[in-house]
């Protein structure tokens, strides 16, 4: 008599585990760094001074009447809240459905959606993208933070960087491409000291992480035989002017290397996130998620970036 296999059994049920795998990364470094401040309009204002220059001149004659020291007044800074939205649309019978590992899939994909808002978010903060004060069909945006750092930006040949001016924040020219150097790195770290910056933590995306992980110091890097370990990454950086927390971020730019003091940058929320019913579009629900913020850089002097480098 034939046996019974299950090749020969229809009925036989589906085997789907309630276990969901997403290893989608979500990591915000530089948003985990700074800091957060109020936002209260579309353009938001801060004001930035500095101690006049060092004088070792001659000082004052005996008995002289006072002289006047010329002044130098605060200025005004400010960068465009830019807003940001995703939709998310279920039809009713994707709702009401049993579906593996999701109780209902409507918030779990707004809880999706503000995920990859968040991470957008972190590429947008780090980026180049220069600030746009928009229109009625123009969107406004933010100056990011590659954008904001002129005086300390160490570009390849035919670079540069605009900065902030007029109230917007410029674009960024991508210069030359050069060899990521310890020099090059060490010179940009300087140069924010001298500005008066305490830089604490360096971005680099995955290639330039490696290429700081080369860097040799005055150490020689070791082999631990007993424990089978070898150490082949910097994950912080002491040197002449402070030490720097040397951080793989994965949405920056791929040729661009940021060191920064992080006591001076805030986003400043106009909107925090939220998410808002809309309208119904027949047999579906609909949310928008939706929030407004900008990139607030208290002093672009103190921090460094090392541009057009691999």
């Amino acid at each position: 008599m034939p046996t019974l296999n299950t090749y020969q059994i229809p009925t036989a049920r589906e085997d789907l585990s309630d276990v969901l795998s997403d290893i989608s990364p979500e990591d915000h470094p530089i948003l985990d760094a700074i800091g957060s401040t109020k936002a209260s309009g579309k353009y938001h204002e801060w004001s930035q001074d500095e101690l006049g220059a060092i004088d070792i001149s001659a000082g004052a004659v005996d008995g002289a009447d006072a002289v006047s020291a010329t002044l130098v007044a605060p200025v005004r800074l400010g960068n465009y809240t830019e807003i940001r939205t995703k939709t998310v649309q279920v039809a009713g019978t994707a709702r009401a459905i049993e579906v593996a590992s999701i109780k209902d899939m409507m918030p779990y994909q707004v809880a999706k959606g503000m995920a990859e808002l968040k991470r957008s978010k972190e590429a947008l903060i780090a980026s180049a993208h220069a600030s746009n004060a928009g229109s009625g069909s123009t969107p406004r945006a933010l100056g990011g933070a590659e954008a904001w750092i002129k005086t300390n930006a160490l570009h390849g040949a035919g670079g540069s960087t605009a900065g902030f001016s007029g109230n917007t924040v410029g674009s960024v020219t991508a210069g030359t491409l050069r060899n990521l150097t310890e020099a090059l790195y060490l010179d940009g770290i300087q140069k924010a000291w001298v500005a008066g910056g305490n830089v604490t933590k360096t971005f680099a995306p995955a290639p330039l992480k490696e290429k700081i992980s080369q860097f040799t110091g005055n150490a020689t890097k070791q082999q631990q035989a007993k424990d089978k370990t070898i150490t082949g990454a910097v994950d912080y950086y002491v040197g002449n002017f402070g030490k720097q927390q040397i951080i793989p971020h994965r949405w920056m730019s791929t040729t661009t290397v940021l060191a920064l003091d992080v006591s001076l940058w805030n986003v400043a929320v106009l909107r925090a996130m939220k998410a808002n019913d809309i309208a119904k579009l027949g047999d579906s629900d609909r949310k928008q998620l939706i929030e407004e913020y900008t990139l607030e850089c208290l002093n672009e002097k103190g921090n460094a970036k090392i541009a057009d480098v691999q």
